[in-house]
């Protein structure tokens, strides 16, 4: 039998795994709940699905095996703990929360209920991940550089902290997440910022760039910049420096992998949100999470990290994570 699934929240990036879901014949979508009743009545009719303004209403009339949470960070609200009771398997868009306190009540709910989980982070089902994490296998990288250099998105909440928890938080939390991902956890970080270049944007209070120092425990040091002031010239990405090779990642897109005597670049060859998806309805439909990489227990160490990363850009002092 398909494995019949919920959404909450109706935008854009809920259309981006429906699509995805669409094309997955062991799924089938029955409903979509929204604030704007305009835009759950939209995906539910392109669907054909039914539609919710109310999502504990949506949660208790259908008989659901798993949600897509797919809200702003500032509307978590009791959306995967009612879930999670009910049983219903739960994909949440990162970030999962904008405070501890929030994400550490739901990872006990979901743990309590043994519900399969999945977060957002599709960049770690690319297939040059797993080109890159099998290069350094074995290998000590010594220092990294990440980065998220891009524009302001249009969305009005982004641009409101107490709403997106800032740039760090929200967006480049794929690179922070990334870099735990190839090079394990980290111990301490530093960062800086700075802010008033976007003087035309009407109430923004997010920094227009930041930089990160990370300290890992086992001794690697990296650095993770941030920006969403430019005009032109996105880039979003990766460079590895080791003994003998450096590594260029860039953004879901390719690997250049240079040596000595020796250069190669590798293009991505998947799409890593449809098998994001796809992995957890198997897992869903088999009752089996060990596909999935990354659920909300890991995803949580992700925001500790960011969320660290914050409070150092906020007091100036090295914090611990």
């Amino acid at each position: 039998m398909a494995v019949k699934v919920g959404f909450i929240g109706a935008g854009g990036i809920a259309r981006y795994h429906a699509e995805h879901l669409a094309k997955i014949k062991e799924a089938r979508i029955v409903a979509f709940c929204d604030l704007s009743k305009e835009r759950a009545e939209k995906m539910a009719r392109e669907f054909g699905a039914g539609s919710y303004t109310d999502h504990r209403r949506m949660l208790e009339k259908e008989e659901l095996d798993a949600v897509y949470i797919c809200i702003p960070p500032f509307a978590h609200q009791d959306q995967e703990i009612l879930a999670a009771e009910k049983g219903i398997n739960i994909f949440v868009e990162k970030p999962i929360a904008l405070t501890l306190k929030k994400a550490e009540q739901i990872e006990a709910k979901v743990l309590e209920n043994k519900v399969i989980t999945s977060v957002g982070y599709q960049q770690r089902y690319l297939d040059i991940a797993d080109r890159l994490r099998l290069i350094l296998k074995g290998k000590r990288a010594g220092a990294f550089f990440g980065y998220w250099m891009g524009t302001m998105p249009l969305v009005s909440w982004w641009r409101r902290k107490e709403e997106s928890g800032g740039q760090i938080i929200e967006q480049t939390t794929h690179i922070f997440d990334m870099a735990r991902y190839l090079f394990g956890e980290v111990e301490k970080v530093f960062a800086i910022s700075r802010t008033g270049l976007m003087s035309e944007v009407k109430d923004y209070n997010v920094e227009d760039a930041s930089s990160v120092s990370l300290y890992f425990k086992d001794g690697l040091i990296g650095t993770i910049s941030s920006a969403c002031f430019l005009s032109c010239g996105f880039k979003v990405g990766m460079d590895i420096y080791l003994k003998d090779m450096v590594i260029e990642y860039r953004w879901g897109r390719s690997l250049k992998i240079i040596e000595e005597k020796r250069t190669e670049k590798v293009l991505a060859g998947n799409d890593p949100g449809f098998l994001e998806d796809q992995v957890f309805i198997e897992a869903v439909r088999t009752a089996d999470p060990s596909g999935i990489r990354s659920d909300y227990s890991d995803a949580l160490k992700t925001l500790k990290l960011t969320l660290a990363a914050d409070e150092s850009l906020r007091t100036g002092k090295v914090v611990k994570v």
